[in-house]
């Protein structure tokens, strides 16, 4: 995010400048969205500007470039209370520390995410249901508002902490954008068979709770 103070009249030049700076943008690898938000009295007196990439070495590439350099000292009248900041959001924190970075986070890296997401989310779900919240939680009578809160307090920190994080170290070599066709075949088939497992695990002990 970046924020600028822009000098009363200068408002039209500021967002031609802008434009210029967007189409310079766009031909960077990565580039995703330039928003800008105009300000808001009372709240904000700043101009921002929303920049987002699909990796943290991508927006690097852009902030560091000798183009963006050269646009910031053409539009220096904007740039006195120029203040940028940056932030990382998505998958990123789940992937194995020592990597320079994770993987760039386009569509296929989203969908694989959420697979692996699901994968984990699905057993703790009703392990923590059946071997938990049901005899330890529900039967003493804890209303099932509560009880549902502290299920997914207790899944969440589990799953981001822990279960998740090694299910991506697990499959680093599926989620990777350059993996082969085969191992890209090999890892769907893979999570095929553990979600049949898993839902056939979770089918035999309802089974064998309702026929005691």
């Amino acid at each position: 995010m970046i924020s600028f103070k822009v000098p009363a009249g200068l408002e039209d030049a500021f967002l031609t400048w802008q434009q210029r700076i967007q189409a310079a943008e766009a031909e960077f690898k990565g580039f995703l969205r330039h928003k800008i938000e105009r300000p808001i009295p009372g709240l904000h007196d700043e101009w921002i500007v929303i920049l987002s990439f699909d990796s943290d070495a991508n927006l690097s590439a852009w902030l560091d470039s000798p183009l963006r350099q050269t646009l910031l000292r053409e539009g220096a009248r904007f740039n006195a209370g120029m203040n940028v900041k940056r932030a990382s959001y998505g998958f990123n924190f789940w992937f194995p520390a020592g990597k320079t970075q994770a993987p760039e986070q386009g569509p296929a890296l989203i969908w694989k995410s959420n697979l692996i997401v699901l994968l984990v989310l699905y057993p703790v779900v009703y392990l923590w249901g059946y071997f938990v919240s049901a005899p330890l939680i529900d039967s003493h009578g804890v209303p099932v508002w509560l009880s549902l809160f502290v299920g997914n307090l207790v899944s969440t920190q589990l799953l981001g902490w822990w279960l998740v994080p090694a299910a991506f170290r697990a499959l680093d070599w599926w989620v990777t954008p350059k993996a082969t066709l085969g191992r890209q075949i090999a890892g769907y088939a893979l999570l095929g068979a553990l979600y049949a497992a898993s839902m056939g695990l979770y089918a035999l002990l309802l089974a064998w709770h309702l026929g005691r």
